[in-house]
């Protein structure tokens, strides 16, 4: 009892009267004893050093994430990344079942389409030898479902789109440029001027 009311009094000393009643003063002296893990709220000064403990905590944490991007773009480029290793698997399915029209086709092209507006909006900010920056997977599956669908001509108008956005690869050694041809070729379709100066560099 008498150690809970020495506690008390470290919290509740400064509000009581100045006048101590004379019963408390030897309760302190008897817990002197007790008093000395007292000095053990010293602990929070101790606390106190790590806070600069904690600030020194953030350079590592940059150091660690020391890349040629931010954390946004870094994020953004994990989840391009998830949006076409789904897209070949979903793809497959579609194949598998044979069908390329109704809800699950329209589900395949929104997914490629996510791909090619979020690799449109972080394509600026990513460095020239960055993998994303040839990287056609969206382009490539619209226009394979554009073939199967017997649409030549919007599969090669497909592939067109994905060589103005720098997406020049497909894969295979031809590259894009090389199924727009091989879709040129299917449809019996004469390339417009432009087709034609990628057509050249195939």
């Amino acid at each position: 009892m008498s150690f809970l009311q020495s506690i008390k009094k470290m919290f509740t000393g400064p509000e009581n009267p100045d006048a101590p009643p004379e019963t408390p003063q030897p309760e302190p002296v008897e817990e002197k004893a007790t008093e000395e893990p007292a000095p053990e709220p010293p602990a929070p000064p101790e606390s106190t050093p790590e806070a600069p403990a904690e600030t020194t905590s953030d350079p590592f944490a940059a150091l660690n994430q020391q890349t040629p991007y931010g954390e946004e773009i870094m994020e953004q480029r994990s989840r391009y990344s998830l949006l076409v290793t789904q897209i070949p698997k979903a793809y497959n399915t579609l194949r598998s079942n044979g069908v390329f029209e109704g809800p699950a086709a329209d589900e395949f092209l929104l997914l490629c389409n996510q791909a090619i507006s979020l690799r449109r909006d972080i394509l600026p900010q990513l460095e020239k030898g960055d993998w994303i920056f040839t990287h056609g997977e969206g382009y490539k599956r619209l226009a394979m479902v554009l073939e199967k669908r017997g649409d030549f001509q919007g599969a090669a108008e497909m592939c067109l789109l994905a060589l103005r956005d720098g997406a020049t690869s497909d894969g295979s050694q031809s590259g894009m440029a090389g199924r727009m041809a091989r879709m040129l070729k299917k449809g019996k379709i004469p390339p417009t001027p432009e087709m034609k100066t990628y057509l050249g560099k195939a």
